[in-house]
């Protein structure tokens, strides 16, 4: 069944005044836009935002993919431009990043904003070539880390003075379709209020709980399948065994085939004792 295609659009300001909107799309829940846009934090002083990148869920039913940027202006505002789009379009495409590359936005738009539609179209297919090249080019030992630890169902928090686009971009590049597909990522965040699970700040906040990891940690977290599997594959050339590692099921999708297995084998024992002879 193929997903609804609709994207909803809006531009969002933060400054002294507070938040408000100055452009979006017939039918926007602006409401919803603004509470994330609060939740996102107030701009520490002195700390520069060119770009980042963020997702959440919007609502019930869709995620919100924005692009955060200083707005030309008195006092550099900060702009949020919301692209809102169905989760079952999300979870086909799984990747922020390429959704906001799709869309680039007018940061002086005012007024009424066109809807937009994902074309009848996947992503392109992530190739050996390219998580060599995220290997490469990146922090490989953070990178490897921080993809098995969320693999594992921790939460990834690092301490950089401005968005790490390189890092974030490179790990969602890294990790299994269904995985990226549930877990919301950003390059620079000023609270923990979205709860993201992969995150930049230039403040890391307090973790009581111990479900977040930091950069040291990252480095020498513990080697398992997943992460020993994409380095071989990667150093390997094997675009046959990354395209399994990437198809991995989660620990949600193993947990509630489990239970169905155990809801049919339930059904059948009571069919067999009370109905047939």
């Amino acid at each position: 069944m193929t997903p609804d295609l609709h994207i909803s659009q809006a531009l969002l300001v933060a400054d002294a005044r507070g938040v408000r909107a100055v452009a979006h799309s017939d039918g926007f829940d602006v409401p919803e836009a603004e509470r994330i846009v609060v939740l996102f934090g107030p701009r520490p002083a002195g700390v520069a935002c060119p770009l980042a990148h963020f997702a959440c869920p919007f609502g019930r039913n869709h995620v919100a993919v924005v692009q955060v940027a200083e707005r030309p202006g008195s006092g550099s505002p900060l702009a949020f431009r919301f692209l809102v789009l169905g989760r079952d379009l999300y979870r086909h495409l799984g990747d922020p990043f390429a959704i906001a590359d799709r869309y680039p936005p007018d940061w002086a738009a005012g007024g009424p904003l066109p809807a937009l539609a994902w074309p009848l179209e996947t992503l392109p297919k992530r190739t050996v070539d390219v998580v060599q090249a995220v290997l490469k080019d990146g922090d490989m030992a953070l990178l490897l880390g921080s993809a098995q630890a969320l693999v594992d169902g921790g939460r990834v928090v690092i301490q950089r003075p401005a968005p790490d686009e390189p890092f974030l971009r490179g790990l969602w590049q890294l990790l299994p379709d269904r995985t990226r597909a549930e877990l919301w990522p950003a390059s620079f965040a000023f609270s923990d209020e979205l709860g993201f699970h992969a995150v930049a700040m230039p403040t890391v906040p307090a973790d009581p709980a111990r479900v977040r990891h930091t950069e040291d940690g990252l480095r020498d977290y513990p080697q398992s399948s997943y992460e020993l599997g994409l380095q071989i594959a990667a150093e390997a050339g094997d675009q046959r065994d990354l395209d399994r590692l990437f198809a991995r099921r989660t620990s949600g999708d193993t947990i509630r085939l489990g239970l169905a297995i155990i809801g049919v084998a339930l059904v059948l024992a009571v069919l067999a004792k009370f109905v047939m002879p």
